[in-house]
């Protein structure tokens, strides 16, 4: 039996999630747009053994080898506003964070969604998760569904080229790493849980548990945003999701919706 297929045979009775296995596919996330577009329930999933072109924020290439990491995406139907959908970016980073947490590894969270190194060392900061949303709005302007693309690093012993710095894994953490179908199962429970929250309690109770993880705040940083580049002191986070930026000589945070946030401290 293929790698790929024990994940799904676990999973299958494990989680509530209809799952899509395959041994190698462009982008789960192209595979779950399809599954969407074609009906597909909420709580799907897609995962790959490999990915050829996997990507995430701003289209960026995601190292997504044979058997290296966890690659999925979840497809969501939420009883949520089509604005409120960035939420479930933040709460996909919490759900990741927080199994990390579970299993014992130190995570912490970069806005708005990247999952990284928490505990100081040379790994510190470095990233263990990307994670990248799309949504589709129906005619009648309801939110159709959230497919949330999560690429977990887990059993890569080092990274090269542009990676080489930025880039860590579960492996380069410790030698006992759980497996893909363990880390699966543990994220979907949460994201569920997530759609639960969100869709009984709104935000804040996710924002409370974003905040706990949250790296940086207190630190400088600079943000790349569409107003140009944003240097200040991360200060919060908003009740929308929202960064909030402390400049200097301002008596107001400055409020960022979506950037790319780099810490100088």
């Amino acid at each position: 039996m293929a790698e790929i297929e024990k994940v799904v045979s676990i999973l299958r009775q494990q989680c509530l999630w209809e799952i899509h296995g395959f041994d190698e596919v462009g982008s789960t996330m192209t595979e779950a747009r399809r599954l969407a577009e074609a009906g597909a329930p909420s709580l799907t999933v897609v995962l790959a053994d490999r990915q050829t072109a996997g990507r995430g924020r701003y289209d960026r290439i995601w190292s997504s080898a044979s058997g290296e990491g966890l690659w999925m995406t979840a497809l969501v139907r939420p009883h949520i506003l089509p604005e409120q959908a960035p939420w479930f970016t933040l709460g996909a980073a919490v759900a990741v964070a927080e199994s990390l947490v579970a299993f014992g590894y130190p995570a912490g969270i970069k806005w708005p969604n990247d999952v990284l190194v928490a505990q100081e060392g040379p790994l510190f900061r470095r990233k263990l998760c990307g994670i990248r949303a799309e949504m589709d709005v129906a005619e009648d302007g309801t939110l159709s569904w959230i497919n949330v693309g999560i690429g977990l690093n887990l059993l890569q012993e080092q990274f090269e080229g542009s990676l080489k710095d930025v880039a860590a894994s579960l492996r380069m953490l410790g030698e006992d790493v759980p497996d893909r179908a363990q880390c699966a199962c543990a994220v979907l429970d949460k994201l569920e849980e997530m759609g639960d929250i969100f869709e009984r309690e709104g935000f804040a109770p996710v924002r409370r548990r974003w905040l706990d993880l949250a790296l940086g705040l207190g630190s400088e940083a600079t943000v790349r945003d569409i107003e140009g580049e944003q240097r200040g002191v991360v200060r919060d986070l908003d009740e929308e999701g929202h960064l909030l930026l402390d400049r200097a000589g301002e008596s107001q945070p400055y409020r960022i919706v979506a950037g790319d946030l780099v810490f100088t401290s």
